[in-house]
């Protein structure tokens, strides 16, 4: 077969060609030095674009791999990370505040109140954030603070028995408030009542509105 040259041919026909029908490279190339051959390449190539290479019998086993780790992704995503027969008692949208040496940011994520712990989950990738046994936190306290463009925002403070402190900011801060100590109070801890409020670079203040006000400042799950 004669090759065959088109001059109005641009650079997007070539690639159409290449991704619809591809291309096969058959190669003999040797290199002479001084007119003696020093080195040889023999290539056999076919360029084309995935879908055909699959219609065509290729790369099958790259493809079932691919779709293996997507599909054990996609269920990961949906799946909580439960504890055999753990229920959750809340569900609520929440963000902790992240530090690493002068790196500071918010992690977003869902927090669960269960009947055995609390913990913030983040779907994409998949990875609890924090998570800590109702044994572990010695008090909870829920604070208004204002942002620096005049915006109230709801936090809550978790002591932790080991001296650190994990803050949360969520709309609906004062019910995790009651239902954390609900809960402790049901296994038999007493939260500590009257605790200061930690410094965390803010200056909250407790909240002085009732449940009803805090029921209002955004959506949650309760079971």
């Amino acid at each position: 077969m004669e090759p065959t040259r088109y001059t109005q041919t641009t650079l997007v026909d070539l690639l159409d060609r290449v991704l619809d029908r591809g291309l096969i490279l058959d190669a003999d190339l040797i290199i002479n030095v001084a007119g003696i051959p020093l080195l040889g390449l023999k290539l056999k190539a076919a360029l084309a674009g995935m879908e055909t290479m699959l219609n065509y019998g290729m790369w099958h086993d790259w493809d079932a791999a691919q779709r293996a780790t997507a599909t054990e992704e996609q269920r990961r995503r949906k799946q909580i990370p439960l504890l055999p027969g753990e229920e959750v008692r809340l569900k609520v949208f929440a963000s902790q505040r992240h530090s690493k040496g002068i790196y500071h940011s918010w992690r977003p994520g869902y927090l669960y109140i269960t009947d055995r712990r609390i913990f913030l989950f983040r779907k994409e990738p998949a990875e609890i954030l924090f998570q800590a046994l109702y044994e572990e936190i010695k008090g909870v306290i829920a604070a208004r603070n204002r942002s620096i463009g005049g915006k109230q925002t709801d936090f809550l403070y978790l002591l932790l028995s080991t001296g650190e402190v994990t803050q949360l900011r969520s709309s609906a801060a004062l019910v995790i408030e009651d239902t954390i100590e609900e809960r402790m109070k049901a296994l038999g801890l007493e939260p500590e009542i009257g605790l200061p409020l930690p410094i965390v670079n803010e200056t909250p203040t407790r909240f002085p509105f009732d449940e009803e006000e805090a029921v209002s400042l955004g959506e949650y799950h309760i079971r």
